[in-house]
């Protein structure tokens, strides 16, 4: 638990203890599992970065984390790749809220989504059909986390498309769909899945998404558009893979493990670029 360690600089060199016992000998490689939205500059962050410069191959990367720690920075990192995304607006600062919701009027258009750059498991996410509903919801705007403003992709209502990859390989996806008409999909809001297999153009979209973003696995989420052709949601780089392993009949914790140990099988892949 990352509550157990310690880290110091001793005589100028990086040292790290767990439970105040010193550890002699450092792991070459290190899996990180943690709830991301979280994640702290002076908590996780430094933790992770301190095992990085000690020389352990942490997966994923810290970077490649950062980028999908918040929804509105992996647009950032995806924008200029050709990468298909809903059209999307944030802010940075408190500037009035008035001025913010005219700008999402204009520019995007009504049914709007709204939701939180830090939020998951499909919490924080609203759907506003016209401006008095937005009128309702604007308080939430005013907390310390941004929200951002999403074009609606109408066709994808209630259900995305689920793609785990590991090692920049597609392993499993598998369609989502809400139950009473939620926009959500997610499987904590009981979304029910069901197995869907994708064409080259769908895997070829999320290897190529896994990639941009520097990614040794993730999940990620793709809204399906009324051609067939996708666009990406969001991307997760610590996902649940429970209800995706059972779906697609498949040992997803398996070949998360044998991704992990090839880094040690392989030692000149254990760099930290």
């Amino acid at each position: 638990m990352l509550q157990d360690l310690i880290m110091s600089v001793e005589r100028g060199h990086l040292r790290l203890y767990v439970k105040g016992w010193p550890i002699n000998i450092y792991p070459q490689v290190v899996y990180f599992r943690g709830h991301t939205p979280d994640f702290k500059m002076d908590g996780e962050v430094t933790i992770l970065r301190h095992l990085e410069k000690m020389g352990c191959r942490v997966v994923n990367r810290l970077q490649p984390m950062l980028r999908c720690i918040n929804k509105f920075w992996t647009l950032q990192e995806l924008a200029g790749h050709g990468i298909p995304v809903p059209d999307s607006l944030s802010y940075g600062g408190y500037l009035g809220m008035q001025e913010l919701i005219e700008l999402g009027e204009s520019r995007l258009s009504y049914p709007l989504v709204v939701k939180n750059t830090r939020g998951c498991r499909g919490n924080a996410v609203f759907l506003a059909g016209n401006k008095g509903q937005m009128l309702e919801i604007q308080h939430v705007l005013k907390m310390d986390t941004p929200y951002l403003f999403q074009q609606y992709i109408k066709e994808s209502h209630g259900r995305d498309v689920r793609v785990m990859v590991i090692g920049g390989q597609v392993v499993a996806s598998a369609k989502r769909i809400s139950q009473g008409g939620r926009l959500q999909s997610n499987f904590s809001q009981g979304s029910l899945p069901e197995l869907y297999p994708l064409d080259e153009s769908g895997r070829n979209l999320a290897s190529r998404v896994s990639e941009i973003l520097g990614m040794d696995i993730c999940a990620i989420d793709l809204l399906i558009r009324d051609d067939g052709s996708f666009c990406v949601c969001e991307v997760n780089s610590n996902p649940g893979f429970i209800p995706l392993g059972k779906t697609c009949n498949l040992d997803i914790h398996s070949l998360i493990a044998r991704h992990v140990i090839s880094f040690l099988q392989n030692p000149g892949n254990c760099n930290n670029n």
